[in-house]
């Protein structure tokens, strides 16, 4: 008993932490570029390793060295997440135009003028998995993730304990968020209407950068 309850705990926290607004914009904004579902649950598996590396080697150390991480560390790696969310969501938006993406224009209908913006673009944008991880890394320093870990250092009699809490609430956060990437991309895979999908990307760039100036403070 003494095993299982850290194994049910740390998976199930895991998988609940995924779904940070924070985490969620991030992964949606990368995801939203692929063009193909395996491609997108890669940038959600690749987030949660770099999440699960973070958690881990912080965890080690607080085992080993019984300390916790200081106020200051979580507030700068706080300011460094909304600084990636906001360089994430501006990524999003200035490739889509480089690209010829996504164009605006007017239209008159009756008398009446719309905006509608149109992508004309195909094939698939350069792939940036290796920066998934460390984004997934950053977050793993901010937030409550840094709370996960020290309180099961804290509380627990058995080092055992503690690591396969961490082990599995990291194994949590990248079953959830690859499975939460796949359904991205297969929404995007299988939505026949490019304008549609043009929206949808411009408006997790823009989400993500709303979400980054409001954890900067901004």
């Amino acid at each position: 008993m003494e095993i299982v309850l850290p194994i049910l705990a740390g998976f199930t926290l895991g998988c609940i932490h995924t779904f940070d607004v924070d985490h969620i914009v991030a992964v949606t904004a990368f995801a939203s570029k692929r063009q193909t579902v395996t491609g997108a649950a890669t940038f959600g598996f690749l987030w949660g390793l770099g999440h699960t590396a973070t958690l881990v080697v912080l965890g080690v150390l607080s085992i080993t060295f019984r300390f916790a991480i200081p106020p200051m560390m979580e507030s700068i790696a706080e300011t460094t997440v909304g600084a990636l969310l906001i360089a994430i969501g501006a990524w999003v938006l200035l490739s889509m135009f480089r690209q010829k993406q996504m164009h605006i224009h007017k239209h008159t209908h009756d008398g009446v003028e719309h905006v509608h913006i149109h992508s004309h673009a195909d094939g698939e944008s350069h792939r940036h998995s290796h920066s998934m991880f460390w984004v997934g890394a950053t977050h793993g320093f901010a937030g409550t993730a840094a709370v996960m870990v020290i309180i099961p250092v804290a509380i627990s009699q058995s080092v055992f304990s503690a690591l396969a809490y961490l082990l599995l609430f990291g194994i949590g956060t990248m079953a959830a968020m690859s499975m939460f990437a796949y359904t991205i991309g297969t929404v995007a895979a299988r939505v026949q209407s490019r304008s549609i999908l043009t929206w949808f990307q411009a408006l997790s760039g823009i989400a993500s950068m709303v979400v980054g100036f409001m954890w900067v403070g901004v």
